[in-house]
């Protein structure tokens, strides 16, 4: 095979596995941020003022219904909106898959290269040897008859 293209052969593959996880990536930061909004408690407002209201995490709250008081359930609501959280976690579902598709196709095209580059040394060896091994037939005079 050409070296040249063997060589953007690889390019492509190592570039399409660097973009995968890079899409892995930021599909994992939104993950870690939505769970953090959804497991730590958290202030209705700016807690510089007096009646700044503390909220209970949305996934860890005590009691068969959120212990927020019916005056501050709006402003917890607020804070923490649903749709806007199942909008980053719908945006995180293609960054995943195309990251998945694009980090196991680069990585299972490099290996491949690999494999084949170690076969082809291993056919290149057995050929060199089996060569030497054999010795150079000499050309029998012929008889003149």
């Amino acid at each position: 095979m050409n070296e040249y293209f063997e060589q953007r052969f690889a390019a492509a593959a190592e570039k399409r596995r660097n973009w995968g996880g890079v899409l892995l990536f930021l599909a994992g930061v939104i993950w870690v941020v939505i769970a953090y909004q959804l497991m730590v408690p958290f202030s209705d407002g700016d807690d510089e003022y007096a009646d700044s209201r503390k909220c209970q995490s949305m996934l860890f709250y005590e009691g068969d219904a959120p212990t927020w008081a019916e005056a501050t359930w709006d402003d917890c609501r607020d804070e923490r909106r649903w749709p806007e959280m199942l909008g980053w976690l719908g945006l995180s579902v293609p960054l995943s898959v195309g990251g998945a598709v694009l980090y196991t196709s680069g990585t299972t095209s490099l290996r491949m290269r690999e494999y084949t580059a170690e076969h082809r040394i291993a056919a290149a060896k057995k050929d060199a040897t089996a060569k030497k091994d054999t010795p150079a037939k000499q050309d029998a005079p012929a008889k003149k008859g």
